[in-house]
């Protein structure tokens, strides 16, 4: 027999109503407390990390920046990896590898070192609410994406492009693009290669 579904009472949905009412203050206060940087935020178009080529996972053996030295002269480094490596800080909450290649060869290259796991790791998710294993976190694309050199030789994706990708990562949050803003602010300009 077909289950039928029962109508919500006058009580729940006074509950919801409050509660959505209570979600777009919420939002209405972000925006006023962020002020110019919001209208700055929301008109970056996002770039999905995941999106723009093959993602592959594979977990970390060793320190981050271990694999961050040993992918220097192959990877465009992307997201909080570029973030930490360009300004010594990072927006996520987890300290992993994100990475731009154009072919899979420094993957394995890097597991034969024992630096990452030999066999790629089901879980792709880019930002994750829960606890996990460290992860490095390669999209391979046909083309590296616009970068520019720290001062170390590292590689890592340009400050317009770091933008797009943390709107991609997380969403229109003001905090972060805060953060992101101030380091760009008071970063030395790096070299550019477009």
């Amino acid at each position: 027999m077909a289950e039928t579904r029962r109508g919500l009472t006058a009580e729940e949905r006074m509950k919801q109503l409050q509660r959505d009412k209570a979600l777009l203050r919420r939002e209405r206060l972000l925006r006023e407390v962020a002020g110019p940087r919001w209208h700055r935020m929301i008109r970056i178009v996002p770039v999905l990390f995941r999106r723009e080529g093959r993602v592959v996972a594979r977990l970390l053996q060793s320190e981050p920046e271990a694999v961050i030295e040993a992918l220097k002269r192959d990877a465009v480094f992307a997201l909080d990896t570029a973030m930490r490596i360009a300004h010594g800080f990072g927006f996520l909450a987890s300290y992993e590898v994100q990475a731009y290649l154009t072919t899979p060869e420094p993957l394995d290259r890097l597991a034969d070192a024992g630096l990452v796991s030999a066999e790629p790791f089901s879980d792709t998710t880019l930002a994750r609410p829960w606890p996990g294993p460290r992860r490095l976190l390669a999209s391979i694309v046909e083309e590296l994406p616009a970068w520019r050199m720290t001062k170390k030789g590292f590689r890592v994706v340009t400050a317009e492009r770091l933008g797009q990708e943390l709107i991609g990562a997380v969403g229109a949050r003001a905090d972060l693009f805060a953060l992101f803003e101030r380091a760009e602010e008071l970063m030395i300009p790096l070299t550019r290669n477009a």
